[in-house]
């Protein structure tokens, strides 16, 4: 089976998550969920003392995706999906956003 590429998985997470409910996040691993923020998919890790709630975001590009295309491809085999009162809040709070001209 050939290899999903970064673009490809997060255009996928991204069509998944516009059919979840508003504050759905992907459980894309133990430690990792990924939200759409109405724009764009957002990836964050879960603290590993409480996995309810979120240690830090950060850019999946960042990552070494070989590392991580195997996990997350599996993820797309069978996606799951939790709420998390944290990201509510996050989103409820935000600031709407603006287009450029």
């Amino acid at each position: 089976m050939a290899q999903i590429t970064l673009d490809a998985f997060v255009s996928d997470v991204g069509m998944l998550l516009r059919d979840q409910p508003r504050w759905s996040a992907a459980h894309l691993s133990r430690f990792v969920i990924a939200w759409w923020n109405g724009r764009s998919v957002e990836f964050a890790y879960l603290r590993e003392d409480d996995e309810a709630r979120i240690e830090e975001e950060f850019d999946p590009r960042d990552l070494d995706w070989s590392e991580w295309a195997e996990v997350f491809g599996s993820w797309l085999a069978r996606p799951t999906f939790d709420r998390f009162e944290e990201l509510e809040r996050w989103i409820k709070e935000s600031p709407p956003h603006e287009d450029s001209a």
